[in-house]
């Protein structure tokens, strides 16, 4: 991303902290939870299936990705917007 940029690294952080308020690889981990979180409400896919489209290692990864973001695991983030969706 730097060198795409025409940065150095550290000076590529500095701006996407100033101008984002993360780090790139806090804002890349984000976007790969939020991205995560759509295909866990949206399809029936498994969790690993999840996690390799989103661009996570493992499975462990996705779910410490989601403990972070949103204080739950994969499998209940699922089970919990399911339940919203289908309740009358």
């Amino acid at each position: 991303m730097a060198r795409l940029a025409g940065v150095s690294e550290r000076q590529l952080s500095r701006l996407f902290l100033a101008h984002a308020g993360s780090t790139p690889a806090q804002y890349v981990r984000r976007a790969r939870t939020e991205a995560a979180a759509h295909l866990l409400t949206s399809t029936a896919l498994p969790l690993a299936a999840v996690a390799r489209r989103c661009g996570f290692g493992s499975t462990e990864s996705l779910r410490q990705a989601f403990l972070t973001h949103y204080a739950v695991t994969p499998s209940r983030f699922r089970a919990e917007r399911r339940r919203t969706v289908d309740a009358p």
